[in-house]
């Protein structure tokens, strides 16, 4: 009865343990990091942008310029924070592509000035 009991203890304590295991590989989705490639990417897709703002376009949305090319940002006023940039400033930007019924846009979560 013992040996019983001790073996079910035993058994009870191991299938109660969690599991370590866990998949590392790539996800379905990567990040955008060009403008080519947030202009292009489906909706939800992170993206980090690093380059310029050249242009104000009205409305909480601006042309972003890179190596790559240029794609239309949102960035919503409290994100500005006291941040002073001009078409020279390069700046990261982050966030996501969010796919509208009026058409793809790249929404602004986070942004920093890059030191140079």
């Amino acid at each position: 009865m013992t040996k019983w009991l001790t073996g079910s203890i035993i058994l009870s304590a191991v299938l109660t343990l969690p599991a370590v295991a866990a998949y590392n590989g790539p996800g379905v989705a990567s990040h955008a990091t060009t403008a080519a490639d947030a202009a292009k990417a489906k909706d939800d897709t992170p993206i980090e942008l690093t380059g310029y703002l050249v242009k104000s376009l009205g409305d909480e949305k601006y042309l972003f310029r890179d190596q790559s090319g240029e794609v239309e940002v949102e960035i919503d006023n409290a994100l500005w924070r006291e941040i002073e940039v001009t078409s020279d400033t390069k700046v990261t930007l982050i966030g996501e592509v969010d796919d509208e019924w009026k058409g793809i846009e790249i929404e602004i979560d986070s942004m920093r000035l890059v030191s140079q």
